[in-house]
């Protein structure tokens, strides 16, 4: 047998018995009949080819492992970057180019760009001018609000600070200024709630006769009338104003240290000097004991004043005056405790005589002060 010519196949088919399937060069010669020698010849001679392909399948199999490991650090770098960058997913692109150019040394630009689904090209460009054209037109607008702010004494919001900034000849919107005032944490400086709506009965000494009709259509119509509070280390200070209903301006104001009548007649009389109305005016007033009184009265029939006195216990009759105790003292007193009278005195006469009358936009009159408005009237 072991001088019998093989046939290629049956040679093939015993070196597959050995390297294939397993079995020893013994086994295969006791079974084939074939001298061990043979078979180690056979083997030899088909080896070196199988060493090739089982090196080609390792190397394929190793660009396979390192595929996959390059993969997988790329899906674990995804993932570390959507932990990070979750919270500019939904932002606009230049808040993600912050965020890339936060973290450029920690993960890659192109996965990070890839992620948070952003160009390459625009984050370079970003690179070059990192704020935008309206960013900067956005800082200069911020120091025009700023500087309107601080003149009106913190007490502007959004609406007064536009009209002033349209003023000064600029075009952009309300909203716009609402967004940088709320982005820089600018607001209008309050401190008090409305008061609460308390009805009440009519007067016995003279009705209601403005009836809450606060709009009229001409100057020295209507005045209105009221008395407040100011709190001081050295006592109260009483502060009596009154109102002139068409351009919501300040004619008459007087300041004590008591309740006297004198308050508030000073304060009528200051307002009868300075307008000297040709025909009777209507006096509005609540029903305060200063109000009532005989000289109040006598007053008001000599100078041709027709008194008018709201619901006891109403505010609302008498609104106008109550709005404007409440702009004082939310703008310019804010619950502070002046030291002296005379500082409280200096205080309030400036809030009236410059900067309400003069200056201070009124919401009723179109944004435009009240002095402003009673000229461009006539």
């Amino acid at each position: 047998m072991t001088s019998q010519r093989y046939s290629p196949e049956f040679k093939d088919e015993a070196v597959r018995q050995i390297v294939d399937r397993g079995y020893s060069v013994a086994e295969v010669s006791e079974r084939l009949g074939v001298s061990a020698h043979s078979l180690y010849k056979w083997v030899r001679a088909v080896k070196p080819d199988k060493t090739e392909e089982q090196a080609a399948a390792l190397i394929e199999a190793k660009s396979q492992v390192l595929k996959l490991r390059a993969q997988l650090r790329r899906t674990e770098e995804e993932r570390d970057n959507l932990k990070k960058g979750r919270a500019v997913l939904c932002k606009r692109a230049r808040v993600k180019y912050r965020f890339i150019n936060e973290h450029r040394h920690e993960f890659g630009v192109a996965t990070m760009c890839r992620v948070l689904r952003v160009a390459r090209s625009g984050f370079y460009r970003w690179l070059e001018k990192p704020r935008s054209d309206r960013a900067i037109e956005d800082e200069r607008l911020l120091k025009l609000i700023e500087a309107s702010y601080v003149a009106s004494c913190r007490v502007y919001g959004t609406r007064r600070i536009f009209l002033d900034l349209r003023e000064a000849g600029e075009t952009c919107g309300r909203h716009r200024v609402a967004r940088i005032m709320r982005a820089n944490k600018i607001r209008a400086l309050r401190g008090y709630k409305a008061p609460r709506q308390i009805a009440g009965r009519p007067s016995i000494i003279t009705p209601n006769k403005l009836e809450r009709a606060f709009t009229v259509d001409r100057p020295n119509q209507a005045w209105v009338t009221d008395i407040t509070y100011i709190r001081t280390w050295q006592g109260w200070l009483y502060l009596a104003v009154v109102m002139d209903l068409f351009a919501r301006n300040i004619v008459g104001w007087s300041m004590k240290p008591t309740l006297a009548r004198d308050l508030v007649l000073d304060a009528l009389m200051m307002a009868v000097w300075r307008r000297r109305p040709e025909s009777n005016v209507l006096v509005h007033s609540d029903q305060g004991s200063q109000y009532g009184s005989d000289d109040w009265l006598r007053f008001c029939q000599d100078h041709n004043l027709e008194p008018s006195m709201s619901r006891k216990g109403n505010c609302w009759d008498n609104a106008v005056a109550e709005s404007f105790f409440s702009s004082l003292k939310k703008e310019r007193i804010k619950r502070r405790i002046y030291k002296t009278r005379d500082f409280a005195r200096a205080d309030v006469f400036d809030y009236i005589e410059v900067f309400y009358n003069r200056a201070r936009r009124h919401s009723h009159l179109g944004g435009v002060s009240p002095e402003a408005f009673e000229r461009a009237s006539f």
